[in-house]
């Protein structure tokens, strides 16, 4: 079948409105609440020396006099503009060298856990044991690597693919566009939400410490609960674009924002059912990992078996939590690509994408680990250069090292958000390739993609083979 010959096919949904209504009312209460806080912190006399202090460094940067508002605003603005493209600059080179990144990393990783083993062994032999597992870890990665080199190397060219994509068509950085703005705005109204609860709920405890109270506790549970809700839906709406967009590129169609707004439409109640089910196994895995650590706190401070049995139970119930998260994590890895293509309902899409993810597991960890190393160096190298601008563009206005520190922060959180604004797309185009290949290879490749004339020569080849052995086997029958 040739590209121009495929048809997209015409699904047509009716789902339940009332996750949107539900949403709605959401998104007003936190946004309502984190208004009041962000004013209530501004107009604060207490806070007026702190406040000017900034300001002063952004008037280095912005020398125009203005309150301290819309000074941060234009300060924001500006910021953004220039971080934008130093970020698609660097989406730029990751285009042409993320392969060899890839190879590399793979290769530097094992090499360096091995002479970690050796230092730790030389420098204390009673560490014998602890030096032999990380050099022998290293060990096994090194062979993992030159036995499945060429799915590392096919990783770093999909890498690759998917820059190319943000390069080509432009238009899809609109959607990661949007959440950066939209971050930006949430994480403040979060930030001083927080600053809020802890202002109302702190009292003193037996020793005289500060402390949040049992009640703020829950406040502070609930608030970040509605944060993760609203911040998923629209992460998750604005992911379902980019599937949508990367779909149509992969298939060879002339994808455009229309389209991918009618599937985000189509299938928008579905997300925000996705959004509230991801967002209530984060904060439960959280309230857990929390109580483990209460638990360790309070055997700290007994004595004997005690003490070694509230570790111990500690680390059995955050193992425990870690391999669920983990579990969950595996069976949605592919679920919102899923939910776009396919426009069924969240527990078929669940079923689908845990499908999906076990008959390319191999593909699917080695491709991960492949694009998680690769854009976590280009985001080392991103954090550091804004890190190192703001420390010292901070501690030569004001001469104090701690506002150095805090114009340091500031610049590494807005100077991240850019790199994630244009790395985000090829996240998702990413996982999208995946799972459209994935399918391919059950499907003896009938539908038209634009992978490379030798990556569709390679992946038939390895699918053919890789298929024969596994079975194609589905866990969903478990469910």
């Amino acid at each position: 079948m040739s590209v121009s010959d495929y048809k997209k096919p015409d699904i047509q949904t009716d789902f339940s409105s009332m996750p949107n209504w539900l949403y709605l009312v959401i998104v007003v209460v936190l946004y309502a609440f984190g208004a009041f806080s962000f004013v209530d912190f501004i107009f604060n006399p207490e806070n007026a020396e702190m406040l000017d202090s900034i300001s002063n460094v952004f008037y280095v940067v912005i020398p125009v006099t203005m309150p301290f508002l819309p000074l941060l605003l234009a300060f924001i603005a500006i910021f953004l503009f220039i971080t934008i493209i130093m970020a698609y600059v660097i989406v730029w080179i990751m285009s042409k060298l993320a392969q060899e990144v890839t190879i590399a990393v793979s290769i530097l990783f094992p090499i360096v856990l091995m002479a970690l083993g050796g230092l730790v062994f030389i420098s204390d032999p009673d560490a014998a044991l602890f030096a032999v597992i990380i050099a022998g870890l290293g060990a096994l990665f090194l062979i993992f690597v030159i036995w499945k080199f060429t799915m590392i190397k096919r990783s770093g060219q999909f890498v690759e693919f998917s820059a190319q994509l943000v390069l080509d068509e432009k238009a899809v950085l609109a959607m990661p566009i949007l959440l950066g703005i939209y971050s930006i705005i949430t994480g403040f109204f979060m930030l001083f939400g927080f600053l809020e609860i802890l202002t109302l709920f702190t009292v003193e405890n037996s020793l005289g410490e500060p402390e949040i109270s049992p009640i703020g506790y829950i406040f502070v549970i609930l608030f970040e609960y509605i944060y993760l809700i609203v911040y998923l839906g629209v992460y998750y709406s604005l992911s379902a674009g980019v599937v949508s967009y990367a779909s149509d590129w992969y298939r060879g169609l002339d994808p455009d924002l229309n389209s991918a707004m009618k599937d985000v439409r189509q299938v928008f109640p579905i997300i925000l059912k996705f959004a509230f089910a991801m967002a209530t196994v984060k904060i439960i895995i959280q309230i857990a990992t929390g109580a483990g650590r209460s638990q360790t706190r309070a055997a700290g401070r007994q004595s004997g078996g005690a003490v070694v049995a509230g570790f111990i139970g500690a680390a059995i119930a955050g193992l425990f939590i870690s391999i669920l998260g983990a579990i969950w994590m595996f069976m949605n890895y592919f679920t919102l690509v899923s939910i776009v293509q396919n426009k069924k309902g969240l527990q078929d899409s669940i079923k689908d994408s845990a499908k999906t993810t076990w008959n390319s597991l191999l593909d699917v960890l080695v491709g991960e680990s492949g694009f998680g190393l690769t854009t976590f160096i280009f985001a080392i190298i991103n954090s550091l250069i804004w890190i190192v601008a703001g420390f010292g563009l901070g501690w030569a206005v004001t001469g104090e090292i701690v506002f150095g520190v805090v114009i340091a922060f500031i610049f590494f959180f807005l100077g991240s958000l850019p790199y994630s604004v244009v790395t985000m797309p090829m996240k998702v185009a990413f996982r999208t390739f995946m799972y459209s290949y994935a399918k391919d290879t059950v499907e003896g490749y009938t539908k038209p993609s634009r992978l490379p004339a030798e990556l569709r020569t390679e992946f038939k080849t390895l699918a053919g083979r890789d298929r024969k052995k596994r079975g194609m086997r589905d866990p969903s029958q478990y469910f």
